[in-house]
């Protein structure tokens, strides 16, 4: 054997190895994305209900069935049970906050963008949701722009149309269970009205 032809062989397999590992890590971050999402809705399905005493033991029904597979996530709803014990009143209701509502600005449209192959299943879910509340989904797209950030975040381009930015970052935030998601303004003349952008980050 060569020596060209060794090195080749040996390029190539490490080559293989390096593209089966990339997709063997891009599946984990997708199994840990659904699940992530699998413990949030559970716990906001939880606060749903009109009654304090109910929600307490809704909360407490997750820990003792074993339903919140992620350690960090049940450790948090465990102390937050205990210590709102005696005072379940002050545990907050929250009503659909997992679900997007219908738009509040005329015309609104969006465009899906994320940085990463692992975050790329997320375009075609969230197409569909915010079709279902009403909103215009103008395109989406893997885009590897060093001008975005690593995390996600809520672009909108116009003043008028904060509170429909915010309303969407927090709904986004809840379901994707992260610690903060926010809306930000960026200044783009070309950007019309209505027109908002949500990066999945990378």
């Amino acid at each position: 054997m060569t020596e060209n032809l060794k090195t080749t062989l040996i390029a190539g397999f490490f080559t293989l190895v390096g593209a089966i590992g990339g997709t063997f890590i891009s599946g984990l971050s997708q199994i840990e994305l659904a699940e992530r999402k699998f413990n949030s809705d559970l716990i906001m399905k939880a606060l749903e209900s009109n009654s304090p005493e109910e929600r307490l033991a809704s909360l407490n029904l997750l820990l003792e069935t074993n339903l919140l597979k992620d350690n960090e996530i049940k450790e948090g709803v465990a102390n937050y049970t205990k210590a709102h014990k005696n005072k379940p009143f002050s545990i907050p209701q929250i009503k659909n906050s997992n679900q997007f509502e219908t738009p509040t600005i005329p015309n609104s449209r969006i465009y899906l963008l994320c940085g990463s192959e692992s975050k790329k299943s997320l375009l075609s879910q969230y197409k569909q949701e915010l079709e279902s509340a009403g909103f215009q989904i103008l395109g989406s797209k893997l885009i590897n722009d060093p001008g975005r950030p690593i995390s996600e975040e809520v672009r909108y381009f116009n003043s008028a149309d904060t509170k429909q930015a915010e309303k969407i970052a927090e709904v986004l935030k809840f379901k994707l269970s992260l610690p903060e998601l926010k809306a930000k303004l960026y200044s783009d003349q070309s950007a019309k009205p209505g027109y908002i952008e949500i990066w999945f980050g990378k």
